[in-house]
């Protein structure tokens, strides 16, 4: 296919060509064309160029021949100079130089996804993006209860590199900063909810970071395209600042559990050992959230980052407004707390505070000064 010269004739011939690197295809039957008129003008080829989005050697039809090389000029007969990707390759260069290459690509299969004439797609895609990506993907991964953002509309693209990367998964970046391309700024949820930018929390290294968070390990905790749980999470956590204790409504216990003992520190209303967030043997751990309206991980604990001890956080979302932690204090036997909950409160664990509280009744027995002597004694030696 190329443009005619004035005063020339290019036999043409009807029916179908087939393309395939390295032959030469001829019909049986000629006619001429006009001087001056094109492959996309002539009457076998006047609807190649017509759609939205158009490869530019296939724009005018006067560059056909830059892939449809002609071997006879009295006929319709033509060959490519390369196979497969070679052949895209001599005008977009090499889509499979990097690490981690998308198996299509690998394959030279690229007009899986491309239309090496026209479409109604940008890029010639065969099918809208995220279409386009579930003729191979399997549609179950990205639908559920809760959708991140990007996969939601349809974004693939985003987060991934559809040829090749050097990150795994084609990922256009490392994780965490490819999340930071989104989260360095407010985020709002499907239900409106405005999200906090993490990047600068992430880059304070003065705040008390929570482990995953200071490595950057975001996938630990979050599935990065669907999955039935609060804020995608990858396992279950109650959504709401109340709810009754349940080891399976806690995700905290997929790292902070070591042969069940931070379980313990929240199933026994009596410790000397099993959390150090007690006043004298009683298990403020317990009294926080074991009960029937008790309270979650973050009503206290920011799950990123904190300026203070244990990740304790300066507020936390109740309903519509802030429930604040105004005072909190860390000791080396204990510490005083101060939320808008209750009043500020002290507490030790081996001189237990006496607390001008009114509070429910509390299950079990004081420890005798003989036990949290010795309680105190264990600390000291491991220490």
């Amino acid at each position: 296919m190329w443009r005619l010269s004035l005063g020339r004739t290019l036999s043409l011939c009807l029916g179908l060509a087939l393309f395939t690197g390295g032959q030469v295809l001829a019909q049986k039957k000629d006619f001429p064309i006009a001087p001056g008129e094109s492959c996309t003008s002539s009457t076998c080829h006047t609807d190649t160029a017509k759609k939205k989005f158009v490869h530019a050697v296939a724009a005018d039809g006067g560059t056909c021949i830059l892939c449809h090389q002609p071997q006879d000029s009295r006929r319709h007969q033509f060959k490519f100079p390369a196979e497969g990707a070679a052949l895209c390759a001599q005008c977009h260069g090499s889509k499979s130089d990097k690490k981690f290459v998308h198996a299509p690509v690998a394959a030279g299969l690229c007009t899986l996804c491309h239309n090496p004439h026209q479409s109604d797609h940008a890029k010639q895609l065969n099918f809208p993006p995220a279409a386009l990506c579930l003729t191979c993907h399997d549609q179950k991964p990205f639908q559920a209860a809760v959708t991140h953002g990007p996969v939601a509309e349809g974004q693939c693209i985003q987060c991934h590199n559809p040829h090749a990367s050097d990150q795994p998964r084609q990922l256009q970046a490392a994780v965490p900063q490819l999340c930071f391309t989104c989260h360095d700024k407010p985020q709002k949820d499907a239900k409106g909810v405005f999200l906090p930018p993490v990047k600068a929390m992430f880059e304070d290294k003065e705040l008390v970071q929570h482990a995953p968070f200071a490595i950057g390990d975001c996938l630990n905790c979050h599935s990065p395209h669907a999955g039935p749980n609060h804020r995608l999470l990858v396992v279950p956590y109650a959504e709401s600042f109340y709810t009754s204790f349940a080891k399976e409504k806690y995700p905290c216990f997929r790292c902070h559990s070591v042969k069940g003992h931070s379980e313990k520190a929240f199933a026994e209303p009596r410790t000397l050992t099993d959390t150090e967030f007690r006043n004298g043997n009683l298990n403020l751990h317990y009294r926080h959230v074991n009960r029937v309206k008790g309270r979650t991980c973050r009503a206290c604990h920011h799950h990123h980052a904190s300026k203070h001890p244990m990740y304790i956080r300066d507020s936390v979302p109740f309903g519509s407004r802030q429930i604040t932690i105004d005072v909190f204090e860390k000791t080396e036997t204990g510490g005083k707390c101060g939320p808008t909950c209750h009043a500020v409160v002290r507490y030790d664990r081996f001189e237990p505070v006496r607390n001008p509280l009114k509070v429910t009744p509390r299950e079990g027995k004081d420890a005798t000064p003989e036990e949290l002597e010795r309680a105190r004694a264990a600390q000291t030696k491991r220490k």
